[in-house]
């Protein structure tokens, strides 16, 4: 079992780049996720998993916009929009690392749709 360091004990003085970047690395929340029909379905690394549809209307993204809300406060928002209040609480309550991590994938998954939507 690892012993967990006192203040005194830790020497910054031989901390290097490669400490850091292999402690980032150690950091990156292992979350998953697939897309079942029109459904983004993530999996957080406690193994709850949150559905949110790939759908949005153009109502949705105006009315987000008259809000005014902070940047948190427009993620939950479209959240509860999209997915109602219980995905979004499940999906909010987890560390930020591992609700970033979903929220970018969902929305990129979003952007390709769109992207592949659009004609050429």
């Amino acid at each position: 079992m690892a012993t967990r360091k006192t203040q005194n004990e830790i020497d910054f003085d031989a901390w290097t780049e490669a400490d850091e970047e292999r402690a980032i690395a150690a950091l990156v929340p292992e979350v998953q996720h697939i897309i079942v029909g029109r459904k983004f379905i993530g999996r957080f690394s406690d193994g709850e998993t949150v559905e949110l549809p790939l759908t949005l209307s153009l109502d949705d993204i105006d009315e987000l916009e008259q809000q005014g809300l902070a940047p948190v406060d427009q993620v939950k928002h479209l959240l509860t929009t999209l997915a109602g209040e219980q995905e979004t609480a499940k999906f909010t309550k987890h560390d930020i690392f591992e609700t970033t991590q979903l929220a970018t994938r969902f929305f990129r998954i979003f952007e390709r749709v769109n992207q592949a939507s659009l004609p050429e």
